[in-house]
């Protein structure tokens, strides 16, 4: 199915909280939608799911425009969207995934192989008969995923679907939501404030701020406070590590840190430097003559070197290294 967007503006207590003139979504493609807090993302896909009805303009799916109270249209079923913090029903997994086939009127047989492909794909199919009150947090979210993308609708709209799920089992998320793609050709509309995370995954990015798509999209888009100790300002972009910085007003800000403009350190490294951040290569992917690493360590950042210096370091994945941040790196949104 696909989804245009035109002149599209929502409002809350009369502020425009979203603002997009034009935006499509075609078929079978994975898009990221990225920003800080507040910058419109959930507002996004609630409107693309016609829960939200827009102050002005229209959103056309396969160039037919429908409302939320248009219930001939079959538009809403052919999504699903799968909230930040999902709710679960009191029954078991198993009950929980087929509640949703069993009312779009799939067989018995065909909820029970369905469950139980979906589960096992998940790594989850030893939770089938668990009570879902019984799950751990990172299980709850899981099996909530794995319940939404069960449904198998054209389109799925993901709300920051890992921000629960602890980074061990990060990856089988992920490697769920390409599938739908790779596998069974549909759409996938994921909100997420991790850019490593949306490279990793989207064919497209959408990059918004304050409820407007923003232009090209930043690396390392991170939450960050500004602060000042003896006269001198400082960038805190986590509780050890902060940037010096020439000037800037106190408080939080939204920055970002350009991969070309830190550089890597072998570990150890100088690690009472405030502005070095210790992390793990936890991704490393080759961009022509550029390595792309992802470090993980307090917070995760994406950094460009050459193929020469990616060799002459020696590192590889799961490597222990220092990421040297300077001010010339850092731009303050």
């Amino acid at each position: 199915m696909k989804i245009e967007i035109r002149d599209l503006e929502v409002k809350f207590n009369r502020r425009v909280v979203l603002s997009i003139p034009e935006l499509s979504f075609g078929e079978g493609r994975i898009y990221a939608i990225i920003g800080p807090n507040g910058s419109g993302k959930t507002t996004l896909l609630k409107a693309i799911n016609l829960l939200l009805s827009p102050a002005r303009g229209k959103i056309l799916y396969d160039g037919r425009e429908a409302s939320g109270a248009d219930e001939d249209s079959g538009i809403r079923r052919r999504m699903t969207l799968l909230h930040q913090s999902p709710f679960l029903f009191s029954g078991s997994v198993y009950q929980n995934l087929a509640y949703g086939l069993k009312l779009r009127g799939w067989k018995k047989e065909e909820i029970r192989s369905r469950v139980q492909e979906h589960l096992q794909l998940a790594e989850l199919g030893h939770l089938i008969n668990r009570s879902s009150r019984e799950l751990s947090g990172g299980e709850y979210q899981r099996v909530a995923i794995t319940r939404a993308l069960a449904l198998g609708t054209e389109v799925l709209l993901l709300d920051e679907p890992t921000a629960n799920v602890d980074r061990a089992h990060t990856d089988q998320v992920e490697e769920l939501i390409l599938k739908q793609k790779t596998d069974f050709g549909r759409t996938v509309i994921i909100a997420t404030h991790t850019p490593p995370q949306a490279h990793r995954l989207a064919d497209e990015i959408i990059f918004l701020l304050e409820g407007k798509c923003a232009g090209p999209t930043p690396e390392n888009f991170l939450h960050a406070r500004i602060e000042s100790r003896n006269g001198k300002k400082f960038l805190r972009l986590s509780p050890a590590v902060e940037i010096p910085i020439p000037a800037g007003t106190e408080g939080k800000v939204q920055v970002s840190l350009n991969p070309n403009e830190m550089e890597i350190i072998p570990s150890p490294g100088p690690a009472e430097n405030p502005g070095c951040l210790p992390g793990t290569v936890t991704k490393a992917i080759l961009e022509k003559e550029m390595v792309r690493l992802t470090i993980t360590g307090e917070i995760e950042v994406v950094v460009f070197i050459s193929r020469e210096r990616f060799t002459k370091l020696g590192i590889n994945l799961g490597s222990t290294v220092m990421v040297a941040i300077g001010p010339e790196a850092v731009k303050i949104h």
